[in-house]
């Protein structure tokens, strides 16, 4: 097996290459992954509705579609490695054990993550209620930004049983 200084192994293809990444690179795809999530949030957030020049590109961000780009490539690069790892048949029994296991775990995140959101939320309602928070405008950047938020939580959402299998697995096998 190559070491990771050793750079990708020439004539293999993407998803060969995407199927036999190390666990810390994975892990690090994952965690590059879902850092785009706070970076959308602290976009949308740093923006905060307040009126800037005409909006370039019609109210399109070069900036917030960088956290766009980068989930998207995370995803196509786990999603790619899970697909070649099971290969063109049915998963087998060891598959379908942590297939089971990756969604146990991302329910579990996700109830974490959900209740935790409320709190903060409900909390912030407590402290500040809605009236004190004054007037909120919403330009097309700032839509953009909202926009870009969601499709990422789905994203995120959507390939997280996937990160989760990146996340847990060992080392693939040396080659011999």
């Amino acid at each position: 097996m190559q070491s990771w200084k050793s750079g990708p192994a020439l004539g293999r293809s993407f998803s060969e290459r995407a199927a036999h990444l190390s666990r810390r690179t994975r892990r690090l795809i994952v965690v590059v992954g879902y850092l785009a999530l706070p970076e959308a949030l602290a976009l949308f957030w740093l923006h905060g509705g307040v009126g800037v020049q005409p909006p370039p590109y019609g109210g399109y961000s070069p900036l917030s579609s960088l956290a766009l780009l980068q989930v998207l490539g995370a995803t196509m690069v786990l999603t790619q490695g899970w697909r070649t790892a099971i290969g063109p048949k049915e998963p087998d029994e060891r598959q379908r054990q942590l297939r089971d296991r990756a969604a146990y775990l991302s329910y579990r995140i996700v109830g974490v993550v959900v209740v935790l959101a409320m709190v903060m939320f409900y909390g912030a309602l407590l402290l500040d209620p809605f009236d004190s928070w004054g007037p909120i405008t919403l330009d097309s950047v700032s839509v953009w930004n909202l926009a870009s938020c969601f499709g990422i939580s789905g994203i995120c959402l959507n390939v997280l049983p996937i990160a989760v299998v990146a996340w847990i697995e060992p080392d693939p096998p040396a080659e011999i």
